[in-house]
């Protein structure tokens, strides 16, 4: 009977322990998706990758099954997490890339904000080119430069090459993502004035893990 009991606790501590599956539902694009993408890859760890047409029937059929009706979607075993950020920083803490302590969290917390808070003004819905143009040029003169020269000042006090210094964190993935999307529709800007971002993106998009999933992923739009 203690043999019994003995191997059932051995097998019920297996089961606490055994790594979950992970399945990452989002469109056949980059966008907010990506990141959680390049966070699987740095750390190694298998998922399912799966795709959906934004315009096609599966989409529209399930998306009233959705939390929210919004991609992405992590699944940890049978548990939806929606929302790009609330899955970044769920991952940040399991594999950790939230810094070393609360502090620096906090910290990754912060600048994950401070990027998406501007990356999202981009004036995506305005049907006027020119228009959309000038609103652009604004947004990137009085809100995503001098952002990005905060980070490039941060980069330079933590002593590089990342963020807070040596270790990577998902806020380092968060930007590299924005990075990806700054380039299409801010093509013609500049960037000598913040050097240390754009070596940060270099240093990153050169890990081996990264590199490789970069250089393997379907072709999509950003």
């Amino acid at each position: 009977m203690a043999f019994h009991f003995r191997r059932l606790g051995l097998n019920l501590l297996k089961s606490k322990n055994k790594m979950p599956t992970y399945k990452l539902c989002y469109f056949n694009l980059r966008g907010l998706g990506e990141m959680a993408r390049i966070v699987f890859a740095e750390v190694g760890v298998e998922y399912t990758d799966e795709r959906l047409e934004r315009e096609g029937a599966d989409w529209a059929e399930r998306k009233p099954k959705t939390p929210f009706g919004k991609l992405p979607i992590l699944f940890v075993d049978d548990v939806q997490i929606a929302h790009s950020r609330a899955i970044l920083r769920y991952l940040g803490r399991i594999f950790n890339l939230m810094g070393s302590n609360e502090l620096e969290a906090a910290l990754v917390d912060m600048w994950i904000e401070v990027l998406f808070e501007s990356a999202m003004a981009y004036p995506f819905n305005e049907q006027d080119e020119k228009k959309k143009a000038e609103l652009a040029d604004a947004l990137w003169n009085d809100n995503l430069l001098p952002k990005l020269a905060k980070v490039n000042e941060q980069i330079i006090k933590s002593g590089g090459p990342y963020i807070l210094g040596e270790k990577l964190s998902v806020a380092d993935i968060a930007l590299f993502s924005k990075f990806e999307l700054l380039k299409v529709w801010f093509a013609d800007k500049s960037l000598e004035s913040v050097p240390y971002v754009t070596k940060m993106i270099e240093t990153l998009e050169n890990r081996p893990k990264i590199a490789a999933w970069l250089k393997k992923r379907p072709a999509s739009y950003i």
